[in-house]
């Protein structure tokens, strides 16, 4: 699920996935993408990002020589901010939205970025902060509904999660993965009730998202050989990045057997997240973000 947001140090965890792949031929997991001699990943073309990198330059260039007003140099910081993020170049866009916001002071969009930098560095209440701030400025700001019950979840607050993320599945109850944070959150404090909500918010998800599908195998309709082969053939249908699509996928197998406490399984599922290199999709920032808890957890140890 994509959302302009940001996250920092992911490089470790890509040196790390390559290196476990090629001392050990990759771990070996029954009934997961992940087979003993076989990863499944997207390929990566060097030149996908293009576009994104020209307009950094355009940006660049205007914001050196143009004249123009506080208010139209924030939105280029903001512009080129997006962009960075876009690339996984979080310390550069943090830089342009914190110049952003010296600019233009209520730019809610600016504190919803920062907020969740905050929470990905574990402020939590930095990024409460910077939530209610867009709250204060744009009470309808829809994403940031779901950031703030991010928050709450991984401090384990999941009642207070649980209204910002039934107010963030309010405004599309098509979208499934709003029904999956839900049904996470559920998990961890209603866990008798959780299975039934999901089957019942499934009933009106739409085909065109992937992550109906997710939902569909969260449900026990499909077994992850059928979800393989759906991803596949919907990528060729939608022409949606099959990157995309895996880095979806694998999040939320991980968090899956992260909650059986199958951890070795999960950790080697997020790092096959965060090799799809999608960065600025929710799942990939929270693929990285569960690797440094579950590292933290093995060094406390």
């Amino acid at each position: 699920m994509t959302q302009r947001n940001g996250l920092s140090n992911f490089a470790i965890f890509l040196t790390i996935l390559f290196s476990v792949f090629v001392l050990s031929g990759c771990v070996s997991l029954s009934n997961t993408f992940v087979s003993k001699n076989k990863v499944v990943l997207a390929e990566q073309n060097p030149s996908q990002h293009f576009e994104q990198e020209v307009m950094i330059v355009r940006i660049s260039q205007v914001l050196l020589v143009g004249k123009m007003s506080n208010e139209e140099r924030a939105s280029l910081h903001f512009e080129r901010g997006v962009l960075y993020d876009s690339l996984g170049l979080w310390a550069l866009a943090r830089y342009d939205f914190t110049q952003a916001l010296a600019l233009q002071p209520k730019m809610a969009a600016v504190y919803n970025y920062l907020g969740l930098y905050l929470l990905l560095d574990e402020d939590y209440d930095g990024a409460l902060e910077a939530f209610n701030t867009v709250f204060s400025l744009d009470p309808d700001y829809e994403y940031t509904f779901l950031n703030r019950a991010l928050d709450f979840y991984y401090v384990e607050r999941y009642n207070l999660a649980e209204q910002d993320f039934l107010a963030f599945y309010q405004r599309n109850k098509s979208d499934p993965y709003r029904v999956l944070w839900l049904y996470l959150n559920e998990l961890k404090f209603k866990p008798a009730e959780a299975q039934k909500n999901l089957a019942q918010r499934a009933v009106g998800l739409s085909q065109d998202y992937w992550g109906t599908y997710i939902v569909q195998y969260y449900l026990g309709k499909l077994s992850v050989q059928e979800l393989q082969a759906k991803a596949q053939q919907f990528a060729t249908k939608t022409a949606t990045q099959y990157a995309e699509i895996l880095t979806e996928t694998y999040f939320y197998l991980a968090k899956q057997k992260l909650n059986m406490g199958q951890i070795d399984e999960a950790e080697t599922l997020f790092k096959l997240a965060v090799a799809n290199q999608v960065y600025n999709f929710v799942e990939y920032r929270f693929a990285v973000f569960e690797l440094s808890k579950l590292g933290q957890q093995a060094q406390a140890e």
